[in-house]
């Protein structure tokens, strides 16, 4: 079952999205559970980041649809985007939010079937695991391959990702309970790190993305021994 979100004011072409949607249902046998939403507002008031796949409409009254894109992309990096638009000259600019396609609008089965072929495939090739974290921007999805590390400092945390910096209220210890222990490791007291982003260690450092870290003396051995668990499991 794939959790699907149209964002998408006009009646008719929310309309036409769904049917597309329901005859690809019959012939390929995916299921979708649809939710529909008839502005970027009150998609983003609402949203939570457990859909598989978003269909947003680009001209949009309040927020226009790169807009939306822009602030869903903050909480839900890893969540399939397709725009659809008679704004064809704008949907070029959906690629600075990853988007993987635009339709436009009326829109052909045929083409469309294409484009949800590759966002199924794209969803069900999900040995990506993700995990949802809480912020100061509500719950955030992030796959945990661009997850590089964890820092805290007075309850202050900051998730390190390939997307940019997440920041958050709250314990390092609860953090550490939401992530795969056996790909987890903290270097020292206040950075947990993310061991397959780890590039290299040397001496007392350990270099994780574009950063460096201490590794504290109590914790290095056992800092060492986790990384080459993990080198050996994968």
């Amino acid at each position: 079952m794939y959790k699907i979100a149209i964002v998408e004011d006009e009646w008719e072409s929310a309309e036409r999205l769904s049917q597309c949607l329901e005859l690809y249902s019959r012939e390929s046998g995916a299921m979708f559970n649809i939710t529909r939403y008839k502005n970027g507002l009150n998609f983003l008031e609402e949203y939570k980041p457990t859909y598989d796949i978003v269909f947003m409409d680009i001209d949009m009254p309040h927020k226009n649809g790169l807009a939306v894109a822009g602030e869903l992309r903050r909480i839900d990096p890893a969540v399939v985007l397709i725009f659809v638009t008679f704004l064809a000259k704008y949907a070029v600019r959906g690629y600075e939010v990853e988007a993987l396609s635009y339709m436009v609008k009326p829109l052909n089965y045929n083409a469309f079937k294409m484009t949800m072929d590759r966002a199924v495939s794209r969803c069900a090739r999900w040995d990506r695991p993700t995990v949802l974290l809480p912020s100061s921007e509500g719950t955030i999805r992030i796959e945990l391959s661009c997850l590089n590390c964890v820092e805290i400092a007075d309850h202050n945390i900051t998730y390190h990702t390939t997307q940019g910096d997440f920041s958050a209220y709250g314990t390092m210890r609860t953090v550490e309970k939401l992530l795969p222990a056996q790909q987890f490791s903290r270097c020292n007291r206040s950075v947990l790190v993310n061991l397959r982003s780890v590039k290299r260690i040397s001496g007392d450092f350990v270099y994780v993305g574009d950063q460096k870290f201490e590794i504290s003396r109590t914790r290095k051995q056992a800092f060492l021994e986790a990384i080459h668990a993990y080198s050996i499991s994968t």
